[in-house]
């Protein structure tokens, strides 16, 4: 069932939608009440494809394709395109994904790159730049989580190790493999930005716009952290 309208407001996590059509309400009465609390939110993206997301997905292309990943047809841009962009239709029921400024939906570009990024850490695809510096900044915390879980550097994407930020660092005194790690916020940093991140942490978070992710249970299971008892050091929380 679909109901379509307008956001009104929102207060933290509580977001107050106004229907097109409250006549439309009586599909609700056909449902079990136990069963219609959850909902979804389909966001209807008016904006367009900018040069600076179209730029951006080409230069990925070009690293996809000089690396051949998948054999020399694959050395070809314009094939790599078309099949990303039949993979990302096929996957997100979209009939005509463009990076045209005409055609082209914002957000949708930015699902796009993900997809592209998210490839060549899978197939690790040496890229010519930061993706960092190019990323929107609602698809930073993708990029992040995606780096942590290939285990490639946030910033430059090289072999890292992981890094926990100011204030969910384990104090000390403390046992590393003793401590709960579950929710402290973390990054996968390579060996040169670790130590950079030492020494100025909170200015290299803000110049990239990045806020960490705190440890879940796959995160913790792909580092090996402990996830049970107390935890010693709750500053982070």
């Amino acid at each position: 069932m679909e109901l379509t309208g307008k956001v009104l407001s929102r207060r933290g996590s509580v977001l107050t939608i106004e229907l097109n059509d409250d006549s439309e309400l009586y599909k609700l009465d056909k449902y079990d009440p136990q069963h219609t609390h959850q909902v979804g939110i389909y966001i209807d993206d008016k904006r367009h494809v900018n040069s600076q997301q179209r730029n951006f997905a080409w230069a990925i292309i070009g690293d996809i394709a000089k690396s051949e990943i998948g054999g020399y047809w694959a050395s070809y841009p314009n094939l790599i395109y078309d099949n990303f962009k039949a993979m990302y239709a096929r996957y997100y029921g979209v009939e005509d994904f463009s990076l045209s400024d005409r055609k082209g939906v914002k957000s949708q570009a930015n699902e796009f790159i993900s997809m592209l990024l998210q490839f060549c850490l899978d197939h690790n695809v040496g890229l010519s730049f930061l993706p960092i510096q190019e990323l929107a900044p609602e698809e930073v915390s993708k990029w992040e989580y995606a780096c942590l879980m290939n285990k490639s550097c946030v910033i430059c994407g090289k072999k890292a190790d992981l890094h926990h930020l100011e204030g969910s660092r384990i104090g000390q005194g403390n046992n590393r493999n003793k401590v709960n790690h579950m929710g402290r916020r973390v990054e996968a940093l390579c060996r040169v930005h670790h130590d950079a991140w030492h020494y100025d942490e909170a200015n290299l978070m803000a110049k990239y716009h990045l806020s960490g992710i705190r440890v879940n249970a796959e995160i913790a299971q792909l580092y090996r952290l402990n996830t049970v008892g107390g935890n010693d050091d709750r500053s982070y929380v």
